[in-house]
């Protein structure tokens, strides 16, 4: 194994759920990419897939981004109600974000928050989240809208412009960035997969 990769069992698995529609690929591959450079395996499901799938057959779930904006959250709700109960780790991202926020009673803020290109953002907590990566990070934001924190909720990253850049639930490794990881970040892929092994 490469100097520096993560060590992970034959066994270990990640979901990647594409919030985007089926023919909108590039934030489930770009994720993806980063998972194969720590030998974890993945697969790929469409969020409408969702209710027909062992979802428990996963040692983690990732929920991508999404360019759909408007009615995306309001949408996919029925698609993601399983987030409430589901007793392992699951990372979510930008639309992942906004969805996991408003299931737990947070509100979708439309267009105050608006971010687009690499810029900063403040981590707030220690967390095996963030293992190994400076206080501030430089992100890529393309988002318009944005949510607030829900309760039971820890805040654990925040920018100048949008305060909720990140949260995990109090309880359960539950994390959600309102940035795009797969872009600047692939550290925290790797420290998501390490998570993941010892749930």
């Amino acid at each position: 194994m490469n100097e520096g990769k993560i060590e992970v069992t034959d066994q270990m698995k990640i979901l990647i759920i594409n919030s985007a529609e089926p023919e909108i690929r590039e934030f489930v591959l770009n994720i993806q990419q980063h998972f194969n450079d720590s030998e974890v395996t993945c697969t790929l499901l469409e969020y409408a897939d969702c209710l027909q799938t062992d979802l428990l057959a996963y040692d983690g779930i990732v929920i991508s981004g999404s360019p759909q904006g408007d009615d995306i959250v309001e949408h996919h709700q029925p698609f993601f109600q399983w987030i409430l109960n589901y007793p392992k780790p699951i990372l979510g991202i930008c639309a992942g974000h906004h969805i996991t926020a408003v299931l737990y009673g947070g509100s979708y803020l439309r267009g105050l928050e608006s971010e687009s290109g690499d810029l900063p953002v403040d981590l707030l907590v220690d967390d095996p989240i963030f293992h190994g990566l400076p206080q501030q990070l430089t992100v890529h934001q393309m988002h318009n809208d944005s949510v607030t924190l829900p309760d039971g909720f820890i805040h654990i990253a925040q920018s100048s412009q949008c305060l909720n850049q990140g949260m995990k639930h109090q309880e359960k490794a539950l994390y959600t960035f309102q940035f795009h990881p797969e872009y600047l970040n692939p550290k925290l892929f790797e420290n998501f997969a390490a998570i993941c092994k010892k749930d």
